[in-house]
């Protein structure tokens, strides 16, 4: 199974030149690290200090993401397979990677807090 991460950093790449916008690898894989350590912290207790480390890093390294909320439909399509619930490779506290059970609302409540950082 593929890790969230490199799911996620594949859409945001995808969606983005979709609408107009490049982003680079790295900067995508920052971002969808984040967006998988949102999800961590959420189901596998990840400590909030390195979710909030991950993204000030991915920040500060690329920049804050462009990401309009109109996009959410076709990011939710391409993560999630339309579906309501999907299951996702995330790292869990232990630094292991464990796989979860994410819900399209926890998908949209990770998408904006990538947004917001």
């Amino acid at each position: 199974m593929t890790q969230f991460k490199e799911i996620l950093a594949h859409a945001l790449c995808q969606v983005a030149s979709e609408h107009g916008l490049s982003y680079g690898r790295d900067e995508t894989l920052a971002w969808g690290e984040t967006g998988a350590s949102y999800l961590s912290y959420v189901l596998c207790s990840l400590p909030s200090s390195q979710v909030r480390t991950l993204q000030y890093a991915a920040r500060d390294s690329y920049g804050p993401i462009l990401l309009d909320c109109k996009w959410y439909d076709r990011l939710t399509e391409i993560c999630m397979d339309g579906k309501d619930n999907a299951t996702v490779l995330i790292p869990s506290a232990n630094g292991q990677y464990t796989e979860n059970t994410m819900s399209k609302q926890l998908f949209l409540e990770m998408l904006d807090f990538c947004r917001e950082g």
